[in-house]
């Protein structure tokens, strides 16, 4: 056999070897029913949300879990807008929810860091819940996600999808956070979480006290969800789990324009290749494995017939499983765009993978 068709045939079943991992590990999402409520702390930072913050109140306010049992932290990280004011009118209907004021002083890269160590410092439940401040999350949110901490797990991974908006950057959006969940939820029911969203997200506190907290993470200028989520899977004893109950999913607003979608992609992006060892190579493999796949043709063109073969099933299987995908994370609507997304998505990626390692981004101004 023909060096180049073997090394093609041998790439092409390792693809479908992870297309089959992908798949089976969406099989494998456990919805699972609360039986016990544990003692909760929601914790929230909020920079200049002044305008942005309304719908997250008016959410948590409907909060469907024992008054009692769970409490609301936000920690204002100066903000210089009227977020404070905001926030304080809601604290005084509610006895579990409080403001505390976190000045930055520059021991972190994030300012939203330090927020959040001092607000989890301050909690008093024995799971951490956080989410920003521009999310709007369901009734039933922590009474269902609570219900994945049995005792050997430490940390609940949560969905966080989009609020739905006209024009065709929502459709690209859609799909790049229908993918994002995929790359969180599928790599998690192996063992092996790749990455997570602060916007919903879970931890025991004793956990996250034991590993250094945020300030284990202080080199990093950005992730905090996603870093934190390394260092659990490399430090704890405990396991990681994703939690795909439809009643958990924390909706979030789209970007402010294209210059926001732009930074927002760019930033998201810069952590692919500056994570683990193990989690850098994995994605790496995976973009070599896609480009060889394409590009066979041109090194070996007197195989055209059986490559013709092998990518049309690639995009059967590929189409199958992101389908799956969509009907787990309600995105159906989707579906007749995938065709589309399997050609260009992996361009798009790559493209902002490039910028993103090249740091070529800015933060918010208010950041």
């Amino acid at each position: 056999m023909h060096p180049l068709l073997l090394i093609f045939l041998i790439i092409a079943l390792a693809y479908f070897g992870i297309l089959h991992f992908v798949f089976w590990g969406l099989k494998k999402l456990p919805v699972k029913e609360q039986t016990d409520f544990p003692q909760i702390s929601v914790v929230i930072a909020a920079h200049n949300e002044a305008g942005r913050i309304g719908p997250a109140l008016e959410a948590l306010e409907k909060l469907d879990y024992p008054s009692e049992k769970y409490e609301v932290i936000f920690v204002d990280d100066a903000s210089t807008d009227n977020t404070v004011e905001r926030i304080e009118t809601y604290c005084q209907r509610h006895g579990n929810w409080k403001l505390l004021h976190s000045q930055r002083n520059g021991d972190f890269a994030s300012g939203k860091k330090q927020a959040l160590k001092e607000g989890i410092a301050a909690a008093k439940g024995d799971i951490i819940f956080t989410t920003d401040a521009d999310c709007t999350v369901p009734p039933k949110w922590l009474h269902y996600m609570s219900a994945y901490f049995e005792p050997d797990v430490h940390m609940v991974l949560g969905y966080s999808p989009l609020k739905r908006f006209k024009g065709w950057l929502q459709t690209v959006l859609q799909f790049d956070n229908l993918f994002s969940a995929i790359v969180a939820s599928a790599p998690t029911t192996w063992g092996f979480p790749l990455t997570s969203v602060g916007r919903n997200l879970a931890y025991r506190k004793n956990t996250y006290e034991t590993l250094g907290g945020f300030d284990a993470l202080k080199n990093h200028r950005s992730g905090d969800d996603v870093y934190l989520t390394e260092r659990f899977r490399q430090k704890s004893k405990g396991r990681i789990v994703f939690c795909a109950h439809p009643e958990t999913f924390v909706e979030t607003l789209p970007p402010q324009g294209f210059k926001h979608f732009w930074n927002q992609q760019i930033r998201k992006n810069s952590k692919t290749l500056r994570k683990s060892w193990a989690t850098s190579l994995a994605s790496l493999l995976a973009f070599l494995i896609y480009a060889y796949l394409w590009l066979f043709p041109l090194f070996a063109p007197q195989f055209l017939n059986i490559w013709l073969a092998v990518i049309a099933l690639k995009l059967i299987l590929e189409f199958v499983t992101l389908t799956l995908a969509a009907r787990i994370f309600r995105r159906t609507f989707l579906i007749p765009y995938f065709p589309i997304f399997q050609i260009f998505y992996p361009i798009y990626i790559v493209f902002f993978t490039v910028l993103g390692s090249l740091q070529l981004y800015q933060w918010k101004k208010d950041d």
